[in-house]
């Protein structure tokens, strides 16, 4: 076993701080994360980048910002010849540097397949990415299961994406991305120290936590939402008239005003999420433990972005 330090990198999608209970929140439980935050360092006045998933991602693996390795939108990706343009990834020089890198989960990619310096590669991609046949799609194949689009759920129309899952918890996204990278670590025989980065697709929306995570959650402690004023209205609406041409509309379809039941219900179900993805952190954590490397592990914690699950009578991000 290497005397350099292990390094691992959890990222879940879409998560906002003040979801956390390390944070404040009254709601839910994360004891998991809580821990990391107790023995390491808890970041109060740390930003991300950028709004949205792929420019914020890339910003991190490459360590330079939207301007400069030139990802601004979701549909932008990293150029395939970005090292002849000086732009390297982080799992590219740790590679150089003699660890064994691996991407575990949700990367978003393009193409999804691609490795960007990762040596090992476990493929569990966005949850609208019902398609793509990635290890998760062959694991459910495998379960007599397959993945579900989110209009596929009852009520997912009606309640702004909140739903219940359709997979039992043992074929979920996020149960699948855990237990991988657990299996990982537990797994790891090689003489070199591992750079792994363990991405999970929620709690980005779909909304749709499995029903017993959905009953951790305190509904009457849940924060309200941040309230709209006229201005947010006129932006809502003009996203919702802009042309997207080509572009699926993974978005509910609703009608009328957002009510505060079905903020509430998007909150419950957004929390749910976070709470299923804290108890993957304790099973990480756990191999950590079990395989004697955690103390020679540097774990690090955060989320490309927030979600707005209802401020300003908006969900997602943008």
């Amino acid at each position: 076993m290497s005397d350099r330090p292990n390094l691992l990198f959890i990222m879940p999608d879409q998560m906002r701080h003040d979801f956390l209970s390390c944070y404040g929140a009254p709601h839910i439980s994360t004891p998991n994360i809580d821990r990391i935050a107790a023995e390491g360092v808890r970041y109060d006045q740390a930003y991300s980048l950028h709004p949205v998933c792929v420019p914020a991602r890339c910003s991190l693996l490459t360590g330079l910002n939207a301007w400069r390795n030139h990802v601004l939108t979701n549909g932008n990706h990293l150029r395939p010849d970005h090292a002849a343009c000086g732009i390297r990834t982080w799992a590219e020089m740790l590679t150089d540097h003699g660890y064994l890198t691996s991407a575990i989960g949700k990367m978003h990619f393009y193409p999804w397949e691609a490795s960007f310096g990762f040596q090992h590669r476990i493929a569990c991609e966005d949850k609208v990415w019902v398609n793509i046949q990635d290890d998760y799609w062959h694991y459910l194949q495998q379960r007599g299961h397959r993945k579900y689009m989110g209009k596929e759920h009852e009520g997912y129309d009606e309640q702004r994406g909140a739903c219940v899952s359709l997979l039992p918890w043992d074929c979920y996204w996020d149960y699948f991305v855990g237990e991988e990278a657990a299996r990982f670590i537990r797994e790891y025989d090689d003489e070199r120290p591992f750079a792994c980065m363990v991405g999970f697709p929620g709690p980005h929306d779909p909304y749709d936590p499995t029903p017993e995570f959905l009953e951790k959650v305190d509904v009457d402690k849940i924060p309200d939402p941040a309230p709209g004023d006229p201005i947010h209205r006129d932006v809502r609406e003009g996203i919702h008239a802009r042309p997207r041409p080509g572009v699926p509309i993974w978005t509910p379809e609703t009608e009328g005003p957002y009510t505060e039941e079905q903020k509430r219900t998007v909150r419950a179900h957004y929390s749910a999420l976070i709470v299923q993805i804290d108890h993957e952190v304790g099973q990480i954590l756990a191999a950590l433990e079990e395989s004697g490397r955690l103390d020679n592990t540097v774990v690090i914690f955060a989320s490309d972005h927030g979600d707005l699950v209802g401020d300003h009578g908006v969900n997602a991000k943008g």
